[in-house]
Order: C-alpha cells, then sequence, then structure tokens
C-alpha cells in the first residue's frame, strides 16, 4: 500500500458519506470507507475465472484501499448492492498520481512511473469487468476514459512548480505511463476477451508517435486490441474530494481553506480544506512550516500556465483535453459558506 489507508481530510469523508456510501431502506451497509472498495472488488472480481478470481480481488482492493484507482462514481455508489446502475459502453477511471509520490519534499522524491503504469493498466481491467456488470444489455462497443487526478499535488510533493519547464516534463512522463498502461490493458483485454481491432494505420500510427516499446507493438499485432480509445482527462471533481481531495483532473492546487459544498437531493454539506499536497505538508512538517514555492495555487498562477500544461500533456491522451479552466481567486476561497453545514 503506497499512500494513506483510509481518509486524512474531512471533506473527504463527506463526500464519501454523501455521494458514495452505500445505505439500503434506511440501513446503513458501508460502515466505513473499507467496506465500499471491499463491496467493489468483490463484485468486479465475481466476473473473472474461479482460478484469477481471488489474486485480483486482492490487487484491485489494494489499489482502491490506497487511493491509487477511483473507478466511475456510478460504479463506486452501486457494485456489489444488487442496484448496479451503470451502462456498459461508458465508464470512466482516474489514477491518482499523487500516491506514487516517494518520499516527498525530499532530496530522495520520486515517482514511481512503473507502479503508476501497472495501475492505468489494472483500470482497463477493473473497467472491463464493471461492463459486463452493466445495466444495458444492448450491444454497444466499450468505451472507456482512463484519466487523472491529483497531478498538482504529485507535483508539489515532487517539490516541483506547476509553471516549470520541470513540472510540465514531469507531468508529461505520467501521461506517457497513462497511455503506456491503457495500451497494455487494451492488449490484455484482447487477449482474454477478444479482440475488436488490429493496429493498423492511425492506430499504428499513434501509438507511434507515442514511441510506446517495440516489443509491446509486436504484442498488439499479435493480439490486436479491445478498445481503440482509452485515455482521457476528464473533470472529475467528486471523485477527487473523495480521493482526500487532490486537484481534479490537471488542475492547480486550490488552496488554504478552501470552500467545497458537498450537495445532494436532501442537503448541502459545506466544508473547508486546504487539500491533499497542503494537509500532507502541514503533518510531515509542523502546523508552522511555511508552504514550498511548489504548493502555489489556482490563484497564483495564470490560466496560460494551466494551458501550457495540458499541451504538455495532450500528446499522450487519445481525446482532445477540453474541459473548462478553473477560475479559483482569494474571493472563492474566502466566500461564506450559505448552505447550513452537518
Amino acid at each position: 500500500m503506497h499512500g494513506p489507508p483510509s481518509f486524512i481530510d474531512s471533506v473527504a469523508v463527506e463526500a464519501w458519506d454523501a455521494w458514495f456510501r452505500w445505505r439500503e431502506h434506511g440501513r446503513l451497509r458501508d460502515i466505513s470507507v473499507e467496506a465500499t472498495w471491499r463491496r467493489m472488488a468483490k463484485a468486479l472480481a465475481s466476473r473473472e475465472p474461479a482460478q484469477s478470481a481471488p489474486g485480483y480481488e486482492a490487487t484491485l482492493m489494494s489499489a482502491l484501499d490506497s487511493w491509487s484507482l477511483l473507478l466511475d462514481e456510478r460504479i463506486i455508489a452501486t457494485a456489489g448492492t444488487g442496484a448496479a446502475a451503470w451502462p456498459n459502453n461508458d465508464l470512466a477511471a482516474v489514477v491518482n498520481a499523487a500516491i506514487f509520490v516517494r518520499e516527498p519534499w525530499s532530496t530522495f522524491a520520486r515517482f514511481d512511473l512503473a507502479a503508476f503504469n501497472s495501475t492505468a493498466e489494472l483500470a482497463v481491467r477493473a473497467l472491463d469487468g464493471a461492463a459486463l456488470l452493466g445495466s444495458d444489455t444492448a450491444s454497444h462497443a466499450h468505451r472507456h476514459r482512463i484519466g487523472i487526478v491529483g497531478l498538482a499535488d504529485a507535483l508539489a510533493l515532487l517539490g516541483l512548480r506547476y509553471d516549470s519547464d520541470t513540472g510540465r516534463k514531469q507531468a508529461a512522463s505520467i501521461g506517457y505511463a497513462l497511455a503506456d498502461g491503457c495500451f497494455r490493458g487494451a492488449i490484455r483485454s484482447a487477449r482474454e476477451h477478444g479482440a475488436c481491432m488490429e493496429l493498423s494505420g492511425g492506430l499504428l500510427d499513434a501509438a507511434t508517435r507515442r514511441g510506446l516499446p517495440a516489443e509491446l507493438l509486436n504484442d498488439a499485432r499479435r493480439h490486436g486490441l479491445r478498445h481503440e480509445r482509452l485515455t482521457a482527462i476528464t473533470s472529475q471533481p467528486r471523485l477527487a474530494l473523495f480521493a482526500n481531495n487532490v486537484a481534479n483532473a490537471l488542475d492547480p492546487l486550490v488552496g488554504e481553506a478552501s470552500l467545497h459544498r458537498i450537495e445532494t437531493s436532501e442537503q448541502t454539506r459545506c466544508v473547508r480544506s486546504s487539500g491533499y499536497a497542503l494537509t500532507l505538508h502541514r503533518a510531515q512538517f509542523n502546523d508552522a512550516a511555511k508552504f514550498p514555492a511548489s504548493t502555489e495555487t489556482g490563484a497564483n498562477l495564470t490560466q496560460s500556465a494551466q494551458r501550457a500544461m495540458r499541451q504538455a500533456v495532450q500528446p499522450w491522451i487519445d481525446e482532445p483535453i477540453a474541459y473548462p479552466l478553473p477560475i479559483v481567486s482569494a474571493a472563492d476561497t474566502a466566500s461564506p459558506c450559505q448552505a447550513p453545514a452537518s
């Protein structure tokens, strides 16, 4: 396990309780967040062959429980509840970059690209399993969108500025690891469930441009691919909040004591949080420690810096990175909460 085994941020607890915690007929079924992960892992492993199901369930449980991998909101909320409520052909997942930083804020700080790559491959397998459990029985090609959260947190933990060349180069290497891992997942899926396409034409051109290893391309030629497009950077604010309040997608850090509204049909809960990187920094050092320059926030960054970050990662992403740029200001973080907090 590479990251915090449970919650370190109150806003994440509220997000889980409001959006993802299983209740049935007024009865609380998910006693802890570990129970949420366990029902998900058990449900998705149920479609695996008997000989591989136990090992896969343990692997998936570890990735979920360490906050390394977050699956589609609908999967988290309903997998294993007896009321699966997602389609079989439009599912998302995100790999949490923040969790893969080793020895943060030290001279030995580094990003574990190999582990991140393996988790991206696991994301494809998990969404394939979820598609088999989906509620839409029509025959559709499975469309998965696998992206990133916590990139800005990862850069901060590495001591890299979001708006620097070194920060963008690190982000690009993370984007490459995402593309490589997802490509490996598409090959594995083709071996296990049957290929839907050959590696030729535009697919071959794209894989070659990305510099994917020759042996990987040979595997793809031999087995084919199950998915044509997998990598997509989409806005996942709920998943980011749930993952101990990491930065959403490629966005910068939100900042100190930012206001977050956890809204449901019944109520709005208002919680202030400084986010994953700032919370860890305070815990690792002390409350009086000055945050390093690498923890600059959206309020201090230009939109051109955010566009430059997107451009650095875009070559590894199958779909255009097109979600709206966040606009963060000091007024946003200081504004009072109008709804009653619980």
